[in-house]
């Protein structure tokens, strides 16, 4: 009887340490978890060391040497969901967590910031914990002191963003009426920021929400089926580098099969520097001249029509971006209505595009003895 006792105390105490150990994650409806507790399996750190994003305790831990622009991002991208999450701070902090983030570029910009930082008992501003970084304050900063954990919750369900912290609504926006937001990323990476203050992270988990986009791949990252080629020099060449289409020297095009009138394509751009192309659009063919009209590719600042630029119509506002690394580009083209964004920054809004019609995406090369890459090309018909 004794033993008998001892076998189910011992079955009590094992079943109340387990349930203590499991993510808030398992034991709510719909979620799962971001985060095992253990390691940083599901998890990719970028621009930084294996180092810069450490588990310690069961915590997620970004140390004060760590710092821009090294972040640590899901290995997986979503686009409407219930994440939430704990953080906590010691003294000075400003970290945040993304979602909805790129790749590569500003996540702040190009995707959206939960904004975590130390101050209270200031005005709410774009700064203040809760707000979305950069664009919009927080109705309220309900933020713990120092040392204390903190609840925070985002839902996204495009257009509608929510986000609360310590159970607290901080943000209620139509992400559509904000000029500011409407064009950013509707699908992206979670992520955590370090900008070289102490911060930690426990109980990450997403409940997925239905999509609302259906998105179109135009490169299956290992050849050119779905595309031709136009125009090509003797020099020139379209081929296929690692899961990339990448074009050298002198002047020639790269045209998809199918035609399209209104949409949105999204694609990340890299460039040697000086280099020359473009991207045409509503193009019909190289003989004539029927080319529709070109978003056109080159980092020179004095440039007449710089990256963005609608070619020989409209001057884009220069964008901030280094040759030779990724950004991301976005084309949105509905009738006569054009935006153009790159690297999170709107640079061209123009309401007369020349062609109305539909025709072919075509991706040029414009220069002897450089280069010019893209990946991950996609199109959402609008």
């Amino acid at each position: 009887m004794f033993q008998s006792g001892l076998k189910i105390l011992l079955l009590l105490t094992i079943m109340s340490v387990t349930f203590s150990l499991c993510p808030a994650a398992e034991v709510e409806d719909g979620f799962v978890s971001l985060f095992n507790g253990n390691n940083l399996d599901g998890w990719v750190i970028e621009e930084g060391d294996v180092n810069s994003f450490v588990v310690r305790s069961g915590m997620i831990y970004a140390s004060g040497d760590v710092n821009y622009p090294t972040w640590l991002r899901s290995e997986k991208q979503f686009e409407n969901f219930d994440l939430r999450f704990e953080f906590r701070r010691v003294g000075w902090c400003n970290s945040g967590v993304f979602f909805h983030a790129p790749l590569h570029g500003r996540n702040s910009k190009v995707g959206f910031e939960f904004q975590i930082d130390q101050k209270v008992g200031e005005p709410l501003s774009i700064k203040t914990c809760g707000a979305i970084f950069g664009v919009v304050p927080p109705l309220a900063n309900p933020l713990k002191p120092s040392g204390e954990w903190n609840s925070g919750r985002i839902v996204m369900d495009w257009p509608s963003l929510q986000c609360w912290m310590n159970d607290e609504l901080v943000q209620d926006l139509n992400v559509e009426e904000n000029e500011e937001l409407k064009y950013r990323l509707r699908y992206g990476y979670v992520g955590l920021q370090a900008l070289g203050y102490n911060v930690w992270f426990r109980n990450i988990r997403i409940r997925e929400l239905p999509p609302k986009e259906e998105w179109i791949s135009l490169f299956n990252g290992e050849n050119l089926d779905g595309w031709y080629i136009e125009g090509s020099g003797a020099n020139a060449k379209w081929f296929i580098n690692d899961g990339v289409i990448r074009t050298e020297n002198g002047t020639s095009y790269l045209v998809t099969n199918e035609e399209y009138e209104d949409f949105e394509l999204h694609t990340y751009v890299r460039t040697v520097k000086h280099a020359n192309g473009g991207i045409f659009l509503r193009w019909k063919q190289l003989a004539g001249g029927d080319r529709g009209n070109e978003i056109q590719i080159e980092n020179i600042p004095d440039s007449d029509y710089p990256t963005g630029s609608l070619y020989n119509v409209v001057r884009a506002e220069q964008p901030w971006y280094e040759d030779e690394k990724w950004f991301l580009m976005q084309i949105r083209l509905k009738g006569a209505h054009l935006v153009i964004r790159v690297n999170g920054e709107t640079v061209v809004d123009y309401d007369k595009f020349p062609t109305m019609r539909s025709g072919h995406i075509s991706l040029q090369m414009h220069k002897d003895k450089s280069w010019i890459e893209f990946k991950d090309l996609k199109l959402k018909k609008l």
